[in-house]
């Protein structure tokens, strides 16, 4: 009589397991710095240099306003997720698309703080 072919693969228990594994250790990996706050502050960001790109191409000043549970960009409202607050900081975007003052937000999600440092002259954000 002919036997029937071994298999040597792997079975769905095992296969499972595995991916297991690998999710705990991808999780695991993934830094802190993707919190929704930082999500947030990148959205602010974008926000930002949007109104800055605006007041150049229309020789227009831009004021931006960032207060404890929203911001304003020019006619933009931003409102922030319910656990998010940041500190009160107004300023404008010249014709030429330059920042009238330079200064450091820090936004807050319960522990987590992350800071918007918008530069002097040229107006752009970085996230730190």
């Amino acid at each position: 009589m002919d036997r029937p072919p071994v298999n040597n693969a792997f079975t769905m228990l095992e296969t499972m397991f595995v991916l297991l594994i690998l999710t705990v250790f991808t999780w695991l990996s993934i830094p802190p710095s993707f919190s929704s706050v930082h999500l947030f502050a990148k959205r602010v960001m974008a926000y930002s240099v949007l109104t800055q790109e605006k007041a150049f191409v229309e020789k227009s000043e831009k004021e931006v306003r960032i207060e404890t549970h929203k911001a304003v960009f020019d006619t933009i409202e931003l409102e922030y997720p319910s656990r998010i607050t940041c500190d009160p900081y107004t300023f404008h975007y010249n014709a030429k698309g330059n920042i009238s003052r330079a200064n450091t937000i820090k936004c807050y999600e319960g522990e987590r703080t992350i800071s918007l440092i918008f530069q002097l002259g040229s107006g752009r954000v970085r996230i730190e």
